[in-house]
């Protein structure tokens, strides 16, 4: 058992665009999403890391399922990020399908396809925003509270059947309160979002320590600079919310695993040139979001 490299701690990162945009824009080189941020701080803590991140722009909590075999039942990750919930707070009418069109992240350049995206494509979206927002000032978070609580069922069932393959730690956050940006477009975003908090609150009361809620408003408000805003996109975490949001995933999982006498490591700090050892699989977005105003949280 001493003559080996230390095993990595695997860890699946599913849910929507909060796990792969920073919302000042371009993103920096050193500027990670948390994901990236746990890889970080695991290794500055002398553990190896596996962090697969297949995040996609305005994945909802049920299409959760679809890839759930080959993420969950084949790679049998230690731990579990959950970030679906708040995309479905956003949009009170328009249709994710029409979103991850009009905003695609792969749209190929081209004197046709560009004319339409300029001329046809975008203002008939802006246009569609528009009425959605009039609507929204009227209809607020009323007749949401029936969708709230499925989305709720739908990660609990996520978490049910993962349970059941070795019984990893599922942890979720948090989601922030929509900022006065989010709000001017998305109106009733602020009620939706409470309740999707609320509903993921009781769900995850109802499981043992092995399924957690990271408070991220709490952890937001402890950023050293409160002149940029928790989420100045409306939407998505600034970089200095990323990092402190990964380093509280860390020090929860560090913490955890100290349990499991085969996810300890080697010793102290595990035998030297793990490292090697130590691979990182991500996937961005595939399409989608709804741009400079949403972009699939």
């Amino acid at each position: 058992m001493t003559d080996r490299f230390q095993l990595p701690l695997r860890i699946l990162v599913k849910g929507a665009s909060l796990g792969h945009d920073v919302s000042e824009f371009p993103q920096q080189r050193e500027q990670f999403v948390f994901p990236r941020v746990i890889e970080e701080y695991l290794l500055d803590h002398g553990r190896a890391v596996e962090v697969w991140n297949p995040a996609v722009a305005s994945e909802m909590a049920s299409m959760g399922m679809r890839h759930w075999e080959e993420h969950v039942k084949a790679w049998e990750p230690d731990v579990i990020i959950l970030t679906w919930g708040y995309y479905e707070c956003v949009h009170l009418i328009l249709p994710r399908w029409l979103e991850r069109h009009a905003n695609s992240l792969k749209a190929r350049p081209g004197p046709i396809r560009s004319l339409y995206r300029k001329r046809v494509l975008r203002p008939f979206w802006k246009s569609l925003a528009e009425l959605q927002k009039a609507l929204d000032k009227k209809v607020q978070g009323r007749f949401f509270a029936r969708r709230s609580r499925r989305i709720a069922a739908d990660i609990a069932h996520f978490i049910d059947r993962s349970r059941k393959v070795g019984r990893p730690l599922i942890l979720l956050p948090e989601f922030l309160v929509p900022n006065k940006r989010a709000q001017d477009w998305f109106p009733g975003m602020a009620d939706r979002a409470a309740m999707v908090n609320r509903d993921i609150r009781a769900m995850v009361d109802g499981y043992d320590d092995h399924v957690r809620l990271l408070p991220v408003p709490e952890i937001a408000e402890s950023r050293t600079d409160k002149s940029v805003e928790a989420a100045a996109d409306g939407f998505h975490y600034n970089a200095e919310v990323h990092q402190l949001v990964g380093e509280a995933y860390g020090a929860v999982i560090l913490e955890w695993a100290e349990q499991y006498p085969r996810l300890r490591g080697r010793g102290e700090t595990g035998l030297p040139g793990f490292r090697t050892h130590q691979r990182v699989l991500s996937s961005q977005s595939e399409d989608g979001g709804f741009g400079s105003l949403a972009n699939g949280v």
